[in-house]
């Protein structure tokens, strides 16, 4: 790891040649990029510039998650010098996977280590993130993106980062100097990475089918003293809108990422951590996205602070912070659900790529008990161009963030499907009535059909599962 000696101080065009001296006779390194707003995207700029002069560099195998802005060495000449791994992935990176010049590691945010770990598949040699100082203490931090930063620190040979003073301070996300072996003291340096999702890029119809499924959720699943985690994206983000209106009290927040929806709850009291039992008075989260407002309220902020992401999404955590009185609430979303209550979020088919689990699987799990609280699945029954997300059965060879077995609820424009405890047959109808109206007489005309596949209990008349939208938001 760093620390072997003191900190040196480059310029950005020296990170290569500072990486090749120190693994000069290696055939190949891997090295662990930071992500999300902290991607330290000029570094990766200088890097690629530096392979593409044809200097001696073992073959590189780049690990990430989330990157942010330019990814220079996904471009296919590269290929034979650098390579690009991603857990998780924004367009760049997607665009890169679904032509065949980089690769999708299939991994949830609560088993990173076991692939970065020591003596794991990928653990690196090198890890290139990004610092801010405190100017009061002299103490160095990660800023708003902590993931698996530790681990990738602790078990590398050398750590580069880029000092950026107009970096938040996030607490939680110290780092001793001593980690540090090259400090890039730099004018490239390029600030953080806002992450901004708005509805208004949505057609109307759109827009009004996630304010009918946030109604459904904060009607029928929010109240004083729920744990909150959301997930990224315009539904999530509307989702957090729609609880701050609806004023309930003395939530708390464990969540993989903070976004602008959380920071809203939060400045506004209704985020308190009162009744968590761990980490109570304070948010949790291993990283933040969001705008630049969200940055600032980070800041020194003791109320928000992070944690690796393997502990926010560990199972034990969660449910500590879950209990029949006080439920802990997950709420992400997906491409699409089939009529098993089979979930996907990282495919749309088996031959296009999409983004990553995250940590959805890890929270659908860790609350499968209904004493700890509920996973939810929310999304639009349709795509925006008319597609259905609730199929018969899920495309081959995609990746199942829940499957079955699970006990989650869905939630769509047209009702909540809560398949808790229901039996095959039941799920399948109460998915069916909460898909799009253009496909939900056939849908239920296949699991008639299919009677073998969805048998149902013959003595009830009652549509188990199934919550219709009774509110006044019309579709048009």
């Amino acid at each position: 790891m760093g620390g072997e000696k003191d900190m040196q101080t480059i310029r950005l065009n020296e990170i290569g040649s500072v990486i090749a001296e120190k693994f000069k006779g290696k055939k190949y390194i891997t090295c662990y990029v930071a992500s999300n707003a902290v991607t330290p995207t000029a570094s990766l700029i200088a890097l690629t510039n530096y392979i593409k002069t044809g200097a001696q560099l073992p073959f590189m195998r780049m690990v990430s998650l989330l990157l942010l802005g330019e990814v220079p060495y996904v471009e296919a000449s590269l290929q034979d010098k650098i390579m690009a791994y991603s857990i998780f992935s924004g367009a760049a990176m997607r665009k890169a996977v679904n032509e065949g010049h980089a690769y999708y590691l299939p991994c949830t945010l609560a088993n990173l280590e076991s692939m970065i770990g020591k003596d794991r598949p990928f653990q690196p040699d090198v890890v290139i993130t990004r610092v801010t100082k405190d100017p009061r203490s002299g103490i160095y931090n990660l800023g708003p993106s902590l993931e698996a930063m530790y681990t990738a620190i602790d078990n590398a040979q050398l750590v580069i980062a880029e000092m950026d003073d107009g970096m938040p301070f996030v607490l939680g996300g110290n780092l001793d100097k001593s980690s540090i072996d090259y400090l890039i003291v730099d004018d490239g340096i390029r600030g953080i990475h806002p992450y901004v999702t708005g509805l208004e890029d949505l057609p109307r119809r759109a827009r009004q089918g996630i304010r009918r499924a946030g109604e459904l959720i904060v009607k029928h699943f929010i109240r004083d003293g729920v744990t909150l985690q959301i997930g990224i994206g315009e539904i999530t983000d509307a989702i957090a809108s729609l609880i701050k209106d609806a004023r309930p009290r003395d939530l708390g927040c464990q969540t993989e990422l903070y976004g602008d929806g959380l920071m809203s709850l939060q400045k506004e009291g209704i985020i308190t951590n009162r009744h968590k039992e761990m980490n109570r008075w304070y948010s949790t989260t291993s990283l933040l996205l969001g705008s630049n407002v969200l940055y600032e309220f980070a800041n020194m902020r003791p109320d928000l602070q992070l944690r690796p992401c393997t502990y926010t999404n560990a199972a034990h955590i969660i449910r500590a912070n879950g209990s029949e009185r006080f439920p802990f609430i997950s709420i992400n979303t997906a491409v699409g659900v089939d009529l098993g209550g089979n979930v996907w979020a990282d495919y749309i088919d088996q031959t296009r790529y999409y983004g990553g689990v995250g940590g959805q699987p890890d929270f659908v799990r860790a609350l499968n008990d209904p004493r700890y609280g509920v996973a939810i699945i929310v999304m639009l029954s349709t795509t925006t161009s008319g597609i259905t997300k609730i199929v018969k059965a899920h495309p081959a060879g995609v990746t199942l963030t829940a499957c079955s077995f699970d006990n989650i609820a869905v939630v769509t424009e047209h009702g909540v499907a809560d398949l808790r405890g229901l039996g095959a047959g039941c799920k399948a109808r109460a998915l069916a009535h909460i898909a799009d109206e253009s496909v939900r007489d056939d849908l239920l005309r296949y699991i008639d059909e299919k009677k073998q596949l969805f048998i149902a209990p013959r003595h009830s008349r009652k549509l188990n599962g199934f919550i219709p939208y009774d509110g006044s938001t019309r579709l048009d």
